[in-house]
């Protein structure tokens, strides 16, 4: 969407959205002086005050964008004096709002969700689902050759050494220019932080987030099972013919997130799965049901998902942050298991 469209969204919808601003009355062309005007500027009747809200409109939601619009809005309306600045975008991510809040400039989306922060009137809405959810300009981060440079960043320790982009590239299989693109999108983003002259630091913490606000587990084709055996047994004997017959495996979900990190009892095993899955299916004696599954067989998208699996307990997991994408964006108690990993195991 342009900017032009997320206006007149906003001027369309902003009542529906955001109730408690239904006796808001639009101001045209604000005069703010040598300034220039806003793109949108809102009268608001709180009681006996009145109070102005001084907007500009956002169609690239990253952080370096929203910066700059902040910034933009803060020099037009001298730091609040002549009105309280306002950021409009189609979703205001964690990241945008923490923005938005070291600014102290308040934020409406179309999403729903709000930030107004003034003297004598405070909004806070938060939660509501991104409805305009789109990969866009992150697309070269949430591609198969790119996430297996974020698994690589999020993955490394503190204490590892670093390693060029010709090691890094021969450690996950991309290219040498897949990496550079990965890197300049991360800068774009204001991901890199300066720890010295010459060292940057990435900001797992916020890349781990917007990675899991952006994953698509749906991209995996998933095949589900019945088998008459109990879940420990199912998933003992697929390790077993897996490590047997040389196929790989890694389990991932609540199978994999309980061996990291026991949390609650589960009723599906899952694991991915590169192999053949007709001797999957004969030897376990596997049903393939619409419904009622007791197994999930993942076939991925890339098998980068298999970067830095592990042993546990005789049988191999997928790695901690596939696990938590996997997790954070399944139905259940998967959001609680996603989280209580990252705090445990994660620790980012």
């Amino acid at each position: 969407m342009t900017e032009k469209d997320i206006e007149q969204i906003f001027k369309a919808d902003f009542r529906r959205l955001f109730p408690k601003l239904r006796d808001a009355a639009f101001i045209p062309e604000y005069p703010l002086g040598k300034k220039g005007g806003v793109d949108v500027a809102l009268r608001l009747k709180i009681g006996a005050q009145r109070e102005t809200l001084l907007c500009e409109v956002v169609s690239q939601r990253f952080p370096k964008q929203i910066r700059e619009k902040g910034l933009q809005l803060l020099e037009t309306t001298e730091q609040g004096k002549k009105g309280y600045p306002v950021i409009i975008a189609p979703y205001i991510s964690e990241l945008g709002k923490e923005i938005c809040k070291k600014m102290g400039v308040g934020f409406l989306d179309l999403s729903g969700n709000a930030s107004l922060d003034l003297s004598s009137f405070y909004l806070e809405i938060e939660g509501k689902p991104n409805k305009f959810k789109s990969l866009g300009k992150l697309s070269g981060l949430f591609n198969p050759k790119g996430e297996r440079v974020l698994r690589f960043y999020l993955l490394q320790g503190r204490d590892e050494s670093l390693k060029n982009y010709r090691q890094i590239a021969g450690e996950v299989s991309v290219s040498l220019g897949q990496i550079s693109k990965v890197n300049k999108k991360l800068d774009e983003l204001g991901f890199w932080i300066e720890e010295s002259e010459s060292v940057k630091a990435l900001d797992k913490k916020k890349l781990l987030d917007l990675w899991r606000d952006n994953f698509r587990f749906e991209r995996n084709r998933i095949l589900n099972f019945y088998s008459i055996k109990q879940i420990p047994q199912i998933e003992k004997q697929l390790a077993e013919l897996c490590s047997t017959n040389g196929m790989q495996y890694a389990f991932t979900l609540f199978s994999g997130g309980n061996r990291l990190a026991p949390f609650t009892r589960y009723h599906v095993a899952t694991s991915y799965f590169s192999g053949d899955i007709e001797k999957i299916k004969r030897e376990l004696d596997l049903k393939e049901v619409p419904s009622g599954a007791n197994l999930r067989i993942i076939i991925p998208y890339d098998e980068g998902v298999y970067y830095k699996a592990q042993e546990v307990n005789s049988t191999i997991v997928a790695n901690p942050i596939q696990i938590y994408l996997d997790l954070y964006n399944v139905k259940g108690r998967g959001r609680e298991q996603a989280e209580f990993l990252r705090e445990r195991i994660i620790k980012i």
